[in-house]
């Protein structure tokens, strides 16, 4: 529906609001008509349009249809006398076997441990045989090379912050493998290798977290977020202050990434959709959220951690997101300790996560990702 509504927008051209209407001319339509309907609005809307009731400057009926190879969306736009048509095929599932496949199942490897705390790591391959891993703690920048499996060096450089709330969070960011950016406590620190490892430290302008595409003002005394997005018809949506939040990726499913759902302090967990206020809630969620494109099925996915505290257990949990309601798959995946942090990879198919096993009392930190199953 994403390049559907990509099209409608097109050939409303400058026109400032429209109707939408949605009919199913099928045999079985393939979703609601009404969420269909209102996904297409929050979408076209998105792009500058505004959706009234008729009459309006234009008007937009989209028709679903079947034909052997799937369903089609027919998009007929109406503006005073002009007409133009907008189609995109959906390929059908009907050929599918009947009987569901495995479930997605959610899959940790452990690739460090150790008794000092980490905020978090980053993993960056040099070349085909060395990898460069960077590891952030509490007053320190350590980096390890290995090659081939075997590690050839290690180098730690202090750093300095400006603040040390209680609960300190801290964020990596690899440029490439010789540049690797810190930000906690206030304060940035750049590490490069020149050729030995240095970090020069200083405060953070604006305390802003990069974070894919988007950057989070981290609150230095605290550990939240607060931040808006202005989309493209100029509409600003400020989200409430947050943990952690995630979109989808457009090239992975279809959606614009206007959507937004954000962990709040309050523990409750808002889906934004192109507005100021929330489109759904969703209730026993965690407070950190990732999204990831695990390749099972192309449904907007995200990872979301347990709501137990510090002295508990945690898990991890796989839910799809479809229209504005989210649906757990699969079974959660238990861990030893709490999540400490949990962070998008850069490779968007997995999520880095530091946590502590209880038992042992050493930190951990891992690579999670999904598998669809055989």
């Amino acid at each position: 529906m994403y390049t559907l509504a990509q099209k409608i927008a097109v050939a409303l051209g400058s026109t400032h609001s429209f109707s939408l209407d949605v009919k199913d001319v099928s045999p079985a339509a393939p979703a609601d008509l009404e969420n269909i309907r209102q996904t297409l609005e929050d979408d076209v809307a998105l792009r500058g349009a505004r959706s009234i009731p008729a009459p309006a400057d234009a008007q937009v009926q989209v028709t679903i249809s079947q034909n052997l190879a799937g369903f089609v969306l027919v998009a007929e736009i109406r503006r005073g006398d002009a007409q133009q048509v907008a189609v995109v095929p959906v390929a059908s599932t009907d050929e599918l076997p009947p009987q569901p496949g495995p479930e997605p199942g959610i899959q940790r490897k452990i690739i460090w441990q150790q008794a000092i705390p980490i905020l978090d790591f980053a993993q960056v391959p040099a070349d085909s045989h060395r990898v460069l891993w960077y590891f952030l703690e509490s007053d320190r920048l350590v980096a390890y090379e290995f090659d081939d499996g075997a590690q050839v060096l290690r180098d730690a450089q202090p750093i300095s912050r400006r603040y040390t709330p209680r609960d300190l969070r801290g964020h990596l960011v690899a440029a490439d493998p010789m540049h690797v950016s810190a930000f906690v406590g206030g304060t940035r620190c750049d590490g490069s290798w020149n050729p030995s490892f240095s970090v020069e430290c200083r405060e953070n302008a604006g305390q802003q977290w990069p974070m894919g595409t988007v950057s989070w003002a981290a609150n230095p005394t605290r550990n939240y977020f607060s931040g808006s997005v202005t989309f493209s018809n100029d509409l600003q949506a400020k989200f409430p202050p947050f943990f952690s939040s995630a979109s989808p990726s457009p090239e992975t499913t279809g959606l614009s990434s206007s959507r937004r759902i954000v962990a709040g302090l309050d523990g409750q967990t808002q889906l934004f959709v192109g507005a100021a206020e929330p489109a759904s809630n969703f209730d026993g969620w965690g407070s950190d959220i990732v999204s990831i494109a695990s390749g099972c099925g192309s449904a907007w996915q995200v990872l979301a951690t347990g709501v137990g505290d510090w002295s508990q257990k945690d898990q991890i949990q796989l839910y799809e997101i479809r229209d504005r309601a989210a649906a757990a798959i699969g079974q959660p995946m238990e861990l030893p300790g709490p999540i400490l942090a949990f962070w998008a990879a850069g490779d968007g198919n997995s999520a880095r996560v530091v946590s502590r096993n209880l038992e042992s009392g050493m930190y951990e930190a891992s690579i999670v990702s999904v598998s669809c199953g055989n």
